[in-house]
């Protein structure tokens, strides 16, 4: 448990460092971190904020399509993350700005990879996934469509929804919807190895 809890954190910590880069470089965020952003604006609460609310209202719908008890867990961990989100723009990349193209371009694809990562060393820990990522599976289960064909259900309502609040929404949003996967798929079995040896090693001692 005890490893599980820091590739939990390790990922987290990563994960929204990475999502606060792509907020910052100003070309487009994924469609959830966009819809925040649009809201944020709207409302006048921080991006953190938002993100929260929205995955406790996504925990119920969750729920709903499931036909299960809401995830308190998953509560849990999207409050943290939404903190970890504030932290990162309003405190440790408060004063980053970047202001060419080019150093834009760099902070996208170097937060592109800081959440890819995350992503797949948060997820070593098992623990209940991100509301934004299991409304993908109770749609699938729900009306039995694929996993690919829910993700683009659910990934479309939210880019709906965050060009509605005028949210940060660009080329970024496209090349972070393309290439997250490929990032936590190929990073996924070596942090999965990495966990492996670790408990083996713990369970020798």
């Amino acid at each position: 448990m005890r490893e599980r809890i820091v590739f939990f954190i390790a990922g987290l910590l990563l994960l929204t460092l990475g999502v606060a880069l792509i907020i910052k470089a100003g070309l487009g965020a994924s469609s959830w971190d966009a819809l925040a952003v649009g809201e944020s604006t709207t409302f006048g609460i921080t991006v953190g904020t938002c993100v929260f609310i929205n995955g406790i209202i996504l925990i119920f719908i969750n729920a709903f399509l499931l036909r299960k008890r809401p995830e308190v867990f998953a509560a849990l961990s999207i409050f943290i993350i939404g903190l970890m989100i504030d932290f990162w723009l309003l405190i440790g990349l408060k004063n980053y700005a970047p202001a060419t193209l080019g150093v834009q371009s760099a902070t996208l694809a170097v937060g592109i990879l800081a959440l890819g990562i995350g992503i797949a060393v948060y997820l070593q820990a098992k623990f209940p996934s991100s509301p934004m990522d299991t409304i993908m599976v109770a749609i699938s289960e729900r009306f039995g469509l694929s996993l690919r064909s829910s993700r683009l259900i659910s990934e479309g309502l939210a880019l709906a929804l965050a060009v509605a609040f005028r949210g940060a929404v660009g080329v970024g949003t496209i090349i972070v919807t393309l290439s997250l996967g490929f990032i936590v798929q190929f990073f996924f079995p070596k942090f999965e190895k990495l966990l492996q040896g670790w408990s083996e090693r713990l369970s020798f001692k």
